[in-house]
């Protein structure tokens, strides 16, 4: 199997050279080598319609069919975007609204799968949000090796790689968990070549894994969009939260009723029944959140907004590049640190509102002893922290850091990007102070 990755990864290698080569030529005289995405939202559900037959309910949605129209403009207009660039974004789009319909398909199908809420405090969720780049991932991986927590996985995802069709053809729930694995061992195929032909983040950078918890935006994102866009805009984040409430509010509603879908597949017997979840991107949500999982537990992670920007900035120039034949470095670091201190300062603004059920973490803190960071969440939430599960979370930190030792030093400067440092802590002033960052 490894072989037959390594050579779909170098031909898809090769197949995105030659395409970014050629296809500028051949549109030229109208050859296209692949399919062209549609200028409109309407043009592009009716081709969805025609193929499968029927439409996510959200396309009714006015939010959700305009953040589609702004993807499909990114693609009509966007200079710096490479051919190959415009296919894998566009068939990301198509995906991600794919999956939105199975997700829809399987509750309707199976509906004892869909549950309104958790019946006590023993199963409340925990959110794991704030700034980028300040230990949430490794939190998040570390709370999801606790024997009661379910968070979403990557291999969730094959979602997207079924159809509703296939859906409505299961007989049963296991019908339906047999068809999955079957689709999984298609979707790890595919992950794998795709991914090692087109990125080359190393695990320093971002450290992951197929098959273990995956942040909540790989299931948000087919509701919002965030990552459709390759760039990171300062819209995004808090501008969204006055220009889109009842998308939004929608995609929270759809995210309970997707996550308890993924959690009856997945885990059968009922034991993981403790929502675990993370993302960057919940920070402006924490009111929407506790409307949809009125018992949260939220953890806000918090660090020197300097540091978060360069990080973030080397990040993002590494997912672009194999997308855009330009990646202008100044005007990305910008875009990072308008983004990163509208966070900031919504982290600010919200703190007087947030319930008692909120623990606001370091960075440094975190790093310096994150065992005890874990024990202080699982004993304030209500989970079992035994000597098994202690064992489990060393384990992890060991392997964690022979990995990125492995992956080497991960090295960025502010400079690179045209950034100061005391500029960008001078405008997140009251958040540097508040959480003494």
């Amino acid at each position: 199997m490894g072989v037959v990755v390594l050579v779909s990864s170098l031909l898809l290698s090769l197949f995105r050279i030659l395409l970014n080569a050629i296809d500028p030529y051949l549109s030229r005289m109208n050859i296209h080598l692949v399919e062209k995405p549609p200028s409109s939202v309407e043009k592009l559900l009716a081709t969805i319609r025609a193929k499968s037959g029927s439409l996510p309910s959200l396309a009714q949605n006015s939010q959700w069919r305009e953040r589609v129209q702004l993807v499909l403009d990114y693609l009509r207009t966007a200079k710096d975007v490479t051919p190959f660039g415009r296919l894998a974004i566009y068939r990301y789009l198509l995906l991600e609204i794919n999956a939105v319909q199975c997700f829809e398909t399987v509750s309707l199908k199976f509906p004892q799968v869909v549950v309104t809420s958790h019946p006590d405090q023993r199963n409340r969720p925990i959110f794991i949000f704030g700034l980028p780049r300040s230990g949430t991932t490794l939190l998040y991986h570390l709370l999801a090796l606790y024997p009661e927590a379910f968070s979403p996985t990557r291999l969730l995802a094959v979602f997207a790689e079924m159809s509703p069709s296939d859906i409505r053809k299961a007989s049963s729930l296991a019908d339906l968990r047999q068809k999955m694995k079957i689709a999984s061992k298609q979707y790890t195929f595919a992950h794998e070549a795709f991914t090692k032909s087109i990125f080359s983040i190393p695990y320093s950078v971002h450290p992951t894994a197929l098959d273990g918890p995956e942040e909540c935006l790989i299931v948000l994102n087919n509701y919002l969009f965030y990552e459709t866009l390759p760039i990171v805009r300062a819209r995004d984040f808090t501008d969204f939260v006055s220009e889109y409430k009842d998308l939004s509010d929608k995609a929270y509603r759809l995210y309970k009723r997707d996550l308890h879908v993924m959690q009856s597949i997945t885990s059968a017997n009922g034991r993981r029944s403790r929502f675990v979840l993370k993302a960057p991107h919940h920070t402006p949500f924490p009111d929407v959140i506790r409307r949809h999982f009125p018992n949260a537990y939220f953890v806000r992670m918090h660090r020197n907004p300097a540091e978060v920007v360069a990080s973030l900035s080397s990040l993002l120039r590494v997912n672009n590049a194999p997308f855009q034949s330009r990646v202008d470095l100044v005007e990305l670091g910008r875009s990072v640190q308008t983004t990163i201190c509208n966070m900031a300062k919504e982290l600010v603004r919200q703190t007087s509102q947030m319930p008692k059920c909120t623990i606001d973490l370091r960075f440094e803190e975190f790093s310096r002893d994150p065992i005890s960071v874990c024990t202080k969440i699982a004993i304030e939430v209500g989970m079992e922290h035994t000597k098994a599960v202690e064992e489990k979370l060393t384990a992890f930190l060991i392997d964690d850091k022979a990995k990125r030792t492995r992956a080497g030093k991960h090295e960025y400067t502010l400079e690179e990007f045209g950034l100061d440092a005391e500029e960008i802590r001078s405008d997140c002033k009251e958040y540097c102070e508040m959480f003494s960052v």
